[in-house]
């Protein structure tokens, strides 16, 4: 999966926030997932995958996605 942000439907971002948040997911957020092991970040290939605890959190993912569609 890309490591690029997703935008909800009809959600736009000025380019100053997109970056303010392209820097946060990549330089905070996913570096401490990555160390909690819930996701493995490849900055090179900008790609995030399952970690090897991944599945601990999967409950809390569904959790979001289901208030994400309401």
């Amino acid at each position: 999966m890309s490591a690029d942000p997703i935008l909800r439907k009809k959600e736009i971002l000025g380019s100053w926030e997109y970056l303010t948040i392209c820097y946060e997911l990549h330089h905070v957020l996913l570096p401490e997932l990555a160390d909690m092991r819930l996701v493995e970040f490849d900055r090179i290939e900008d790609e995030v995958r399952r970690g090897r605890r991944f599945n601990e959190i999967r409950p809390f993912l569904e959790q979001i996605a289901d208030d994400h569609d309401k």
